[in-house]
C-alpha cells in the first residue's frame, strides 16, 4: 500500500469513527489529499454527514470548505452533493452549517441513475435541494430554501419536472397536498400562477401531470385550488373552473385528451371529475351530439349509395358456350361503360365514393402522422381499428378504380372487401347511443384479445391435422370426394368439422383405421377444448366489460367529441364555458361554471370558500351577464 492510499484510508476511517482530533490532524498533514474520493465517489464530508457526524463536519469544512459543493461521481450518486444528504437525513443543523460554508442550492443536481425514474432508482425527489427537502415533508428547510436562500421555483430537472411536479409523482398525497400548498404561500401568487402552468419535456403542466397519471386525489386538489366561488345563496354557490389545462382549445396536450388516449383505468375515472364531466356535457349538447348524427347519416348514405353503384356496375350477359367455365356475365370494355342516361347517373355515385374514399384516406393519414401509430391504432375508446379499416377501405376503393378503367375482371375482389368493411365499419358509430355504446369496445376486445390469439393457436393445429387427413388418403379414390381432392379443401373441410358443419368426410368403405384414430383426437382437441377455451375467454371478456360499460360508454363519447373538434373548421367552432371578461375578471381566460349544493351555511362556506373572486370584480358587466350565465348551467345536466 501507498502512501496516497494509506493517508486516503486514514481520512475516511477518522470520518467514519467520529474522530474529529485524528481528522483535523490528518487534514492538516501536507501528504494528504483533502480531495481524496471514495468507492463511490465520495468525499469525507459526505461521510460524515450521512452518519450525522456535525461536529466532524464542521472541523472538514474549516480546513476544506470548498468540499461544501463537491459532488459524488459515482454513475448511482452522480451530482449527490452533501447537502443533499442532509436533506435526506432531515438534519436541518447539519443543513444549515452547509448553507453558512456556502453550499449551492440552485445549482446542485443529483442526477445519478439511483436518483431518476429508471430501472436503478431508489427514488424520485426532483435532482435540486429544494425538490428533495418538499419531497421528504421538511417544512422549516423548505421554507429556509425558498424564503432565506431564494431557491428558484422554476428550475427544472432533467426530464423537466419542476419541485411542484415531484410532489404531484409523490406516494404520499397527503403530504404532497400539504407542501405544495405551502410552497405556493411562501411565493408571490403571480410567480406560482407561472409556475403551476410550467411544462415538463412531455408537456405536462402539474395539473395534466396528476391526469396522466391518474390520480383522482391530487387530480382532485389541483382542481379545487383552481376553483372560484363565484355566488352563493344559502346552500347553493356556483363555482367557477379554468379551462387553461382541461379544455382542446389552444392545446392538443389537454386534460380532455389525455383521458380518451390513455390505456390506464385510472385515467378513465377522472371522466366522472368535477368540471370534466360538466364540460363534456356542454360540448355534447352544443354541437357534438348534432354533428355525431349528420356525421352518421352521411355515411350511411354514402355506404348506400356505394353499394347501389356496386350493384349496378356495367357487366354483359354471356352468351351461352362462349366460355368454359360458369361465368354467366362478362365486363363491359371502356368505351361502353358509360352511353346511356343510367349510365352517367351511376357514374355520378361512382364519382362521390371515389371522392369520398379521397377524402377518407387524406383525413386519416394525416391523422395517423400528428397522433402516431401508437395513440392512433392502440386505444380502443378513440377508434380502434376502425380508422386503419377505413383506410384499407380506402386502398380497395382505389383499387377497384383502377381495375375497372382497365376492364379487368377482378375488379370484384375489392369491391367486395371494400363493401364488408365499408358497412362493418358503421358499428363505431354504436357510441353514440348508450345502449349500443359499450358492444363497439367489446366486438373489438374480444377480436383482439381472445379471437386472434386462439385463432393463431387454432390455425397451426388445424394445417398439422389437415396435411396428415391429406397425407394419408392420396392413396385413395377420392374423385367423387369433393372434400378431399387437394390440399385447400382439405383445410376447408377440417374448419367445417372444427365448427361442426360437417360428418366425417372420408370415405367408410376404404378409410384406414389411422385415419380414424387422428379423426378423434382432432374433434376432441379442437372441436371440444380449443372452441370451449374460446366461449369460456370470451364469456370472461364480456363481464369484464360490462362492469365497466358506464365508464366506457363515457370515455367513447369523450373521445367522439374530440374527433370532432378536429375536423370542424376553426372558423365554425363555438368555444365552450365562458370568458374571464363575461365573468367581469380581468383576464382572458376561459372557465366553466358549476352549480354545487353544499350541506354547509352561507357564512361557513364563505369562510371556506375556495379562492372566492376579489373585489376588483367588474360588476357592472356581471350583472349583465349574470341571466346569461344561468341559462347555460341548464345545458350542464348529465348525459344519460
Amino acid at each position: 500500500m501507498d502512501e496516497s492510499e494509506r493517508s486516503t484510508r486514514l481520512l475516511f476511517q477518522a470520518a467514519r469513527t467520529n474522530d474529529s482530533l485524528a481528522m483535523e490532524r490528518l487534514l492538516k498533514s501536507k501528504h494528504v489529499d483533502p480531495f481524496a474520493r471514495g468507492n463511490l465517489g465520495e468525499t469525507i464530508l459526505h461521510t460524515a454527514i450521512l452518519d450525522r457526524k456535525r461536529e466532524l463536519a464542521k472541523v472538514i469544512l474549516e480546513h476544506v470548505p470548498t468540499l461544501v459543493n463537491d459532488a459524488m461521481t459515482s454513475d448511482m450518486y452522480k451530482g449527490e452533493t452533501a447537502l443533499h444528504i442532509a436533506i435526506l437525513k432531515q438534519d436541518i443543523e447539519c443543513v444549515k452549517l452547509l448553507l453558512k460554508y456556502g453550499a449551492d442550492v440552485i445549482n446542485a443536481r443529483a442526477s445519478g441513475t439511483c436518483f431518476v425514474p429508471g430501472n436503478n432508482s431508489l427514488c424520485y425527489f426532483g435532482e435540486y435541494p429544494l425538490s428533495f427537502a418538499a419531497c421528504t415533508g421538511n417544512k422549516e428547510i423548505t421554507k429556509l430554501f425558498l424564503v432565506d436562500h431564494k431557491a428558484p421555483l422554476n428550475a427544472q430537472d432533467s426530464l423537466g419536472n419542476t419541485v411542484l411536479h415531484i410532489l404531484v409523482l409523490q406516494p404520499n398525497k397527503e403530504l404532497a397536498c400539504l407542501m405544495y400548498a405551502m410552497i405556493l404561500s411562501l411565493v408571490p401568487p403571480k410567480d406560482s400562477h407561472g409556475v403551476e402552468h410550467l411544462q415538463n419535456n412531455d408537456g405536462f403542466t402539474t395539473l395534466k401531470l396528476a391526469a396522466n397519471e391518474g390520480d383522482i386525489e391530487m387530480f382532485n386538489y389541483l382542481i379545487k385550488k383552481q376553483k372560484a366561488i363565484y355566488w352563493t345563496i344559502g346552500t347553493v354557490s356556483y363555482s367557477i373552473y379554468d379551462l387553461t389545462d382541461i379544455d382542446t382549445w389552444n392545446t392538443e396536450r389537454s386534460v380532455l385528451n389525455i383521458i380518451t388516449s390513455s390505456k390506464n383505468s385510472k385515467v378513465f375515472k377522472l371522466i366522472d371529475v368535477t368540471p370534466i364531466k360538466e364540460l363534456l356535457n356542454l360540448k355534447w349538447k352544443l354541437f357534438g351530439r348534432k354533428n355525431f348524427l349528420l356525421w352518421m347519416i352521411s355515411y350511411l348514405l354514402y355506404m348506400v349509395l356505394f353499394t347501389t353503384v356496386s350493384m349496378f356496375r356495367p357487366l354483359n350477359t354471356v352468351t351461352a358456350g362462349q366460355f368454359k367455365n360458369v361465368s354467366v356475365i362478362s365486363h363491359v370494355s371502356v368505351i361502353d361503360l358509360y352511353q346511356t342516361k343510367e349510365d352517367f347517373l351511376r357514374l355520378t355515385g361512382e364519382i362521390i365514393t371515389f371522392l369520398g374514399a379521397f377524402i377518407i384516406f387524406v383525413s386519416e393519414i394525416h391523422l395517423l402522422i400528428k397522433l402516431g401509430p401508437r395513440i392512433y391504432i392502440g386505444n380502443a375508446s378513440t377508434g380502434g381499428p376502425f380508422p386503419l379499416l377505413m383506410v384499407g377501405y380506402s386502398i380497395f376503393i382505389f383499387s377497384a378504380a383502377i381495375l375497372r378503367v382497365l376492364c379487368h375482371e377482378g375488379e370484384a375482389i375489392p369491391i367486395s372487401l371494400a363493401l364488408i368493411i365499408g358497412w362493418c365499419n358503421s358499428i363505431y358509430f354504436a357510441r353514440g347511443f348508450k345502449m349500443l355504446g359499450q358492444f363497439s369496445i367489446m366486438i373489438q376486445k374480444i377480436i383482439f384479445a381472445d379471437l386472434f390469439p386462439w385463432f393463431c393457436l387454432v390455425f397451426i393445429i388445424i394445417v398439422g391435422f389437415s396435411s396428415a387427413f391429406y397425407v394419408m388418403c392420396q392413396t385413395l379414390e377420392l374423385d367423387r370426394n369433393s372434400h378431399l381432392k387437394d390440399f385447400t379443401m382439405t383445410i376447408y373441410s377440417a374448419i367445417e368439422m372444427m365448427m361442426g358443419l360437417t360428418d366425417f368426410p372420408f370415405p367408410m368403405d376404404k378409410a384406414p383405421p389411422l385415419l380414424y384414430i387422428t379423426y378423434t383426437v382432432y374433434m376432441v382437441f379442437v372441436y371440444l377444448l380449443m372452441v370451449n377455451m374460446l366461449i369460456a375467454m370470451m364469456e370472461d371478456t364480456y363481464w369484464r366489460v360490462a362492469h365497466e360499460r358506464e365508464l366506457l360508454w363515457k370515455i367513447q363519447i369523450a373521445a367522439t367529441i374530440l374527433c370532432l373538434e378536429r375536423y370542424i373548421p376553426r372558423c365554425l367552432k363555438t368555444r365552450s364555458g365562458i370568458s374571464g371578461k363575461s365573468l367581469g375578471l380581468d383576464d382572458d381566460k376561459w372557465y366553466i361554471g358549476v352549480e354545487e349544493i353544499s350541506k354547509e351555511s352561507a357564512a361557513e362556506k364563505s369562510k371556506a370558500a375556495v379562492n372566492p373572486i376579489q373585489p376588483h370584480v367588474c360588476w357592472d358587466i356581471t350583472r349583465k351577464n349574470i341571466s346569461w350565465i344561468i341559462n347555460m348551467n341548464n345545458s350542464l345536466d348529465a348525459t344519460s
